[in-house]
C-alpha cells in the first residue's frame, strides 16, 4: 500500500530554448503570447502558451535574435533590466559575513596579506589614493588575486563600521562564494 511519504514529488523542469538548459521555473524568465504579440510574462502568471529563457545576458540576445519568436525591443530590454535589478553588490554580499574570521582590514595589513600569498580577492574603493590603487595593480601582475572596485570607501564604513581603505578575503570557499555572486571588475 503505497503512503504519501513513499510518493516522490516531482517538480516540473523547464527549458530554455536558447541553449536548452534544464532547470526549475524560478531559474528562468517566462515568454507569453498576448495579442500575437511575445510579452516578458515577469509575474508567470499570462494564461497562454508560453516559453523559458534563461536569466542571463548571453541568452537573451540570442533570443533577440530567434526568428520564431519575434519579440520586441522593449520586451528584451524589461528582461535585461531584471537581470540587472537581481545582481547583487558586493556589499550586500559582504553584509551578513561582516563580523567573520575570513577578511583582512587596512592597506598595509592586505598588501601584507598578498605578498605572503593569502588574499586572493580584494575589495578596493575607486576614491582612495590613486597611488594605492596603482599599488594593488602592480601587486596583482605579480600576485594570483581577484580585485573588486566598489564606488565609494564610505561603503566600507558604513559596512564595517570603522574606517576601513581596503578589504582583503583569504578564505578560498568564501572568495568561490562572492565570485558567484557578483561580477568581477578588474579596473
Amino acid at each position: 500500500m503505497d503512503t504519501l511519504k513513499d510518493k516522490e514529488i516531482k517538480i516540473p523542469e523547464r527549458m530554455c530554448i536558447c541553449c536548452r538548459k534544464k532547470g526549475e521555473k524560478p531559474e528562468f524568465f517566462r515568454i507569453a503570447e498576448r495579442d500575437g504579440k511575445y510579452v516578458f510574462d515577469k509575474e508567470m502568471k499570462i494564461q497562454a502558451r508560453g516559453f523559458y529563457v534563461c536569466k542571463t545576458v548571453q541568452c537573451i540576445e540570442k533570443l533577440s535574435k530567434h526568428k520564431k519568436y519575434n519579440i520586441e525591443m522593449e520586451q528584451l530590454v524589461k528582461m535585461l533590466e531584471e537581470i540587472k535589478r537581481q545582481k547583487k553588490s558586493i556589499i550586500d554580499i559582504l553584509r551578513p559575513m561582516k563580523n567573520s574570521e575570513y577578511f583582512m582590514f587596512g592597506i598595509d595589513e592586505t598588501i601584507d596579506g598578498i605578498k605572503r600569498e593569502k588574499i586572493k580577492l580584494v575589495v578596493i574603493p575607486k576614491d582612495i589614493k590613486s597611488k594605492y590603487i596603482q599599488e594593488f595593480e602592480k601587486l596583482s601582475e605579480k600576485f594570483n588575486f581577484k580585485t573588486i572596485f566598489i564606488e565609494k570607501k564610505t561603503e566600507l564604513i558604513e559596512l564595517f563600521s570603522r574606517d576601513v581603505n581596503v578589504v582583503g578575503i583569504f578564505d578560498k570557499k568564501v572568495i568561490k562564494g562572492i565570485l558567484s555572486k557578483v561580477e568581477v571588475m578588474n579596473g
